[in-house]
C-alpha cells in the first residue's frame, strides 16, 4: 500500500476515535486523492456525511460503493445500498439502468422497468439514442404485452434507422391492438411494419390477415401474391385461398385450395365453401365440377360422413340450384344413405317439373317409386305429370304405386286414374286398400324388431296419413303405435280400464314354497357358462326353423349341465303352432310330444328365485317322475315384445340333484337367447314375404337391402361371427335388355331366383340389386366360405334356360366379407363394404365376365 495512503488511513482513523469528523473527512479524501476506490475511504465518507447530517453527500459516496458492488457481481449489497440510499435522490442514467438489471435478474419486472424508464428518459435529454433505444427494447422484453411500449420502441427504432427493430415492434404492436379488437391502429401497425420491410413473408402475412378482417380482400391478394408460386405453408395456403375466394378470384382460389387440402386434409371445409362460393357467383357448373373432384379426394380417404354432413349444408343453403341436386343425388346414392337419397331425389323431381325436363322428372319419379312405393305423394307425383309424359309409363308407374298402397289422391284435378293408349282407365284394384295396410303394418312390426325405430315410424307416419282414425279400430294397430311410443296425434289417447279379472282358481297342488334367497353366481363360476352361451348363440344362428333352433338348443342345454333329460317347449299351451323338443341322455327313453308340453304350466304356476331358475323336487311335485326326474331346475320363457308367457325350459336329473346358483343363470340366459332365435327365424321368414319383396322375382327388393346389410352387420358384430356378400352379374345386362326387351330379361330373372334358391341357406338373405344382378348377403359366412357358394351359385344359374331362342349368358360373381374393425359406426362399415364389392364389379368388365373376383379384407 502507498505509504501515504497508510499515513492519511491512520490519521482519519485517529480523528475518529477524538469525534473529530470534519479532519477525518479531510483525511479519508486524502486517501481518496491517492486511491479513488478505496473501499474503506468510500464507506467512512458515506457514514461520516451521514452522521454530519448532509444526505446529498453522503449519496455522491453510497453511489461509489454502488458502483463497485454492481461490477464485482455483489447484486444483494449493491441493490441494498441503492434502495436505502439512493433512491431518493438523482442518478446517472448508466447507474438507474445498471440497478434495472439487477432487479430484472431478481424478477422484479415493474421495479425494473421504472428504471429502465427513467433511465430512457435521461438518455433521450442526453441525445444519446443508442442507450434510450437499448432501455425502450429492454422494456418491450419485459411488458411483452404491452402494445404502448412496442409501439414506442418501433418509432425510436424507425427514427434511428433500425428497420428489422422497428417492422419487428411494429407488428408486435399489431398483433397485440388487433387481438384486442382495434382494427384500425393495427392496421396502421402492419402498414408501416411493411413499409420497412416489404420483402418479408411474415410482416405480409399479419397484414393481409388484418386487410382481409377490415374486408379488403384485393388489398389482401396483392400482398401475398409475391409469395405464392414456391409457398407450401398451410397457413399461407389457407389464407391466400380465402382471399382469392373473397376476392371473387374463385378458378385461382380452385388451385390453392386443392394445394391446402392436400397439405392438410382435416380442412376439407374450405372445399365445400369454395364450391358454395361458385353457386353464390352463379356458376353452378364449375360448382359440380369441383365437388366431384372434392368427391373423389374425401371418399379417397374414408371421410363418407363428413361428405355426407357437407352435402346436407349444401342442399339445404342452395335448393333451388339443379346441377346441385343432380350431384347430391347421386352422391347420397353412392353412400347408399337411402333416407338422403330419397329426400334428395324428391326435390330434384320438383326442380325437373319447374326446368319443364319431363322425361328426368319420370326418371326420378320411377327411382322413388322404387325406393318407397307408399309415400303418399307418389300419386300426386303421377297426377302432375299427367298429359306430360308418356301414357303407358305412368301407368306402370301408377301400378306399382297402387299396389302399395291404394289411395285416391286428394290433389285438385286428379281422380288416380290414367286413360291408356285405347282410352280405357286404369282403376284401382278392390281389396288394395286392406292389403296395403297390412303390408304397412307388417313392415312396421319387423322394423320393430331389428330395433330399426326410425324406419318403423316412417311406417307408422305413412299409416295415419293414409289411414286416418284406424288405429280406434284396429286392436293391432293400437299395440304398434304403443310399441313404438309414438301416437298421431303425439299422445296415446286416454287409457281404458280393463275390466276385472275373475280370481283364479285355487290350483289342485299347493306350489312349492318361495325357496331361499340364492347368491349371485361369482365371476369363476359363471365364466364357463358365458362361454357356454356364446357358443350356444352361434349355434343357433346357423339354424334355419324354430323347430331346428328348439331342438339345437335343448341338445347343448342338456349336454352343458350334463343332465337326464332337457325339455323345450315354446308357445302358449292353447297353440297350435307351439314348437317342443327334447334332449335325451344315452339309454334314456324318449317322450311324447303331449307330455314334453305340459312343462309350461308346470314351471309357470312355481316362483321363481332371484336368477329366474326354478328348483322342484319330485317328492313335492310328484308330476316329475313321468319325465323320469327326481329333481328338476326350469326357466319360463316370455315374449320380450309383449311380457306374455311363451313357453318354458326344463332340464332333470334321475337322481336328487341340489342345483347351484350358476346354473340357474346358465338356463335363464340361455331361454332368453332362445326367444330370440326363434323370433329371428320367424322373421327371417317374413323378410322374404313381406311387401318390401322384388314383384317379379320374390326376392327383396333393392329399397331394402340397406336395411338388411345394416340389421345383419349389426347381429355379426353382436356375435362375432364373419358376414360376406356375394354379387352374381349377368355379364353384358344392359346389351341383353337392348336385344331381349324387359319382359324377356326379368322373365330370365325370376327362373334364375328360384334355381338358385335351392343352393342357399333359408338364413341367406337374396336381395334384387338391379335388372341383372343379384346380391346374397351371407351370415356366419367367411370370405373363403362365400367364395365357395359363389361358384356353385355360378354352375347353376349356367343350367337355366334361357327365355330366348338362340344365344348363351354367362355369370360373373363378386365375393366381399365384411370388416371388423374395433369401434367402426356400422353405417359407414356397410357403405365401406358396399362400395368394395363395386368396384369388384369393375373388375368383373375389365375382365370381360364370366369370372369369380374374391376381394380380400382390407
Amino acid at each position: 500500500m502507498n505509504h501515504d495512503v497508510t499515513k492519511n488511513l491512520e490519521r482519519a482513523r485517529r480523528s475518529l476515535e477524538k469525534n473529530k469528523l470534519r479532519e477525518a473527512v479531510s483525511a479519508f479524501q486524502d486517501v481518496l486523492n491517492e486511491e479513488p476506490s478505496h473501499p474503506e475511504a468510500l464507506q467512512a465518507l458515506a457514514d461520516i456525511y451521514t452522521r454530519l447530517n448532509e444526505p446529498a453527500r453522503a449519496a455522491e459516496y453510497y453511489g461509489h460503493q454502488f458502483d463497485r458492488y454492481a461490477q464485482t457481481g455483489d447484486a444483494a449489497k449493491a441493490s441494498a445500498i441503492f434502495a436505502r440510499f439512493l433512491r431518493a435522490f438523482p442518478q446517472p442514467p448508466a447507474r438507474l439502468v445498471q440497478y434495472a438489471m439487477l432487479l430484472q435478474r431478481q424478477n422484479k419486472p415493474s421495479e425494473a422497468i421504472e428504471n429502465f424508464s427513467a433511465a430512457a428518459e435521461l438518455f433521450r435529454q442526453q441525445n444519446s439514442d443508442i442507450e434510450a433505444l437499448a432501455c425502450c427494447e429492454s422494456m418491450a422484453l419485459l411488458d411483452p404485452e404491452n402494445s404502448a411500449r412496442h409501439a414506442s420502441l418501433a418509432e425510436l427504432a424507425e427514427r434511428m434507422g433500425h428497420a428489422d427493430l422497428a417492422a419487428r415492434s411494429y407488428l408486435r404492436a399489431g398483433q397485440l391492438t388487433l387481438a384486442s379488437g382495434s382494427l384500425t391502429p393495427a392496421l396502421d401497425y402492419f402498414s408501416r411494419a411493411h413499409k420497412l420491410l416489404p420483402e418479408d413473408r411474415s410482416v405480409a402475412l399479419l397484414f393481409a390477415e388484418a386487410r382481409l378482417r377490415n374486408g379488403e380482400a384485393e388489398g389482401a391478394v396483392a400482398l401475398l401474391e409475391p409469395f405464392w408460386p414456391a409457398e407450401k405453408d398451410a397457413a399461407f395456403l389457407a389464407l391466400f385461398g380465402e382471399s382469392l375466394m373473397l376476392a371473387g378470384q374463385l378458378d385461382r382460389a380452385r388451385e390453392v385450395i386443392e394445394a391446402h387440402y392436400k397439405q392438410s386434409p382435416d380442412t376439407y371445409e374450405r372445399l365445400f365453401e369454395l364450391a358454395a362460393a361458385y353457386l353464390r357467383a352463379g356458376e353452378d357448373q364449375k360448382a359440380v365440377s369441383w365437388i366431384a373432384e372434392t368427391k373423389r379426394w374425401m371418399r379417397e380417404s374414408r371421410r363418407d360422413a363428413e361428405l355426407a354432413s357437407e352435402m346436407d349444408h349444401l342442399a339445404a343453403t342452395f335448393p333451388a340450384s339443379l346441377p346441385l341436386a343432380e350431384t347430391i343425388s347421386s352422391t347420397y346414392e353412392e353412400l347408399n344413405r337411402e333416407t338422403k337419397y330419397f329426400e334428395a331425389l324428391t326435390r330434384l323431381f320438383d326442380l325437373y317439373l319447374e326446368a319443364g325436363k319431363m322425361k328426368e322428372a319420370c326418371e326420378s319419379l320411377e327411382r322413388l317409386v322404387d325406393i318407397d312405393p307408399y309415400d303418399s305423394r307418389n300419386q300426386e307425383r303421377i297426377a302432375v305429370l299427367e298429359g306430360k309424359a308418356d301414357p303407358a309409363f305412368l301407368r306402370n308407374i301408377l301400378a306399382r304405386a297402387g299396389k302399395a298402397a291404394t289411395v285416391v289422391t286428394r290433389a285438385a284435378g286428379f281422380s288416380g286414374d290414367v286413360p291408356d293408349e285405347g282410352g280405357a282407365a286404369l282403376a284401382p284394384e278392390e281389396g288394395h286398400v286392406q292389403n296395403a295396410l297390412e303390408d304397412l303394418i307388417v313392415q312396421a312390426e319387423i322394423f320393430l324388431q331389428y330395433s330399426l325405430q326410425p324406419k318403423a315410424i316412417e311406417r307408422l307416419e305413412r299409416i295415419a296419413e293414409l289411414y286416418p282414425g284406424e288405429e280406434e279400430k284396429n286392436e293391432r294397430l293400437r299395440a304398434l303405435f304403443d310399441r313404438a311410443n309414438w301416437w298421431p296425434q303425439g299422445a296415446p289417447p286416454a287409457a281404458v280400464a280393463p275390466p276385472p279379472k275373475p280370481a283364479p282358481e285355487k290350483p289342485a297342488v299347493s306350489p312349492p314354497s318361495p325357496p331361499s334367497t340364492v347368491a349371485a353366481p361369482t365371476p369363476a363360476e359363471t365364466h364357463r357358462d358365458l362361454a357356454a352361451i356364446a357358443g350356444l348363440n352361434r349355434i343357433m344362428y346357423r339354424q334355419v326353423t324354430p323347430r331346428e333352433v328348439l331342438a339345437a338348443m335343448a341338445a347343448e342345454i342338456g349336454k352343458h349341465l350334463k343332465v337326464t333329460r332337457c325339455l323345450a317347449a315354446v308357445g302358449a299351451v292353447d297353440e297350435t303352432s307351439q314348437f317342443i323338443a327334447e334332449y335325451f341322455a344315452p339309454g334314456v327313453p324318449a317322450l311324447g310330444a303331449p307330455l314334453i308340453s305340459s312343462i309350461i304350466p308346470l314351471v309357470s304356476k312355481a316362483t321363481p328365485d332371484e336368477l329366474g331358475g326354478v328348483a322342484l323336487e319330485a317328492s313335492s311335485e310328484p308330476a316329475l317322475r313321468e319325465f323320469g326326474f327326481e329333481s328338476a331346475l326350469g326357466v319360463a320363457l316370455t315374449d320380450k315384445e309383449t311380457q306374455a308367457p311363451w313357453g318354458a325350459v326344463l332340464v332333470g336329473d334321475a337322481n336328487a340333484r341340489k342345483w347351484k346358483p350358476n346354473e340357474s343363470f346358465f338356463l335363464q340366459a340361455a331361454g332368453d337367447q332362445l326367444v330370440l332365435s326363434v323370433n329371428h327365424t320367424r322373421m327371417q321368414s317374413l323378410v322374404r314375404s313381406m311387401a318390401v319383396a322384388d314383384e317379379k322375382t320374390g326376392l327383396v327388393s333393392r329399397g331394402a337391402y340397406l336395411d338388411c346389410l345394416l340389421m345383419e352387420s349389426k347381429r355379426a358384430r353382436e356375435q362375432a361371427t364373419p358376414i360376406s356378400l356375394v354379387i352374381l352379374h349377368i355379364d353384358h345386362g344392359s346389351e341383353l335388355l337392348r336385344q331381349h326387351g324387359d319382359a324377356a330379361v326379368e322373365s330370365f330373372m325370376g327362373k334364375l331366383s328360384r334355381a338358385l334358391s335351392s343352393a342357399t341357406r333359408q338364413t341367406d338373405i337374396a336381395v334384387k340389386y338391379t335388372a341383372w344382378s343379384l346380391v346374397f348377403i351371407l351370415s356366419d359366412a367367411s370370405l373363403e366360405r362365400a367364395t365357395t357358394l359363389a361358384e356353385k351359385l355360378r354352375e347353376v344359374a349356367a343350367t337355366v334356360s334361357l327365355p330366348w331362342a338362340a344365344g348363351n349368358v354367362t355369370v360373373s360373381a363378386v365375393v366381399a366379407e365384411s370388416t371388423s374393425r374395433q369401434g367402426d359406426d356400422i353405417e359407414d362399415r356397410v357403405t365401406e363394404w358396399i362400395n368394395r364389392a363395386e368396384s369388384g364389379l369393375d373388375q368383373v368388365r375389365e375382365r370381360g365376365g364370366n369370372t369369380l373376383v374374391p376381394l380380400a379384407t382390407p
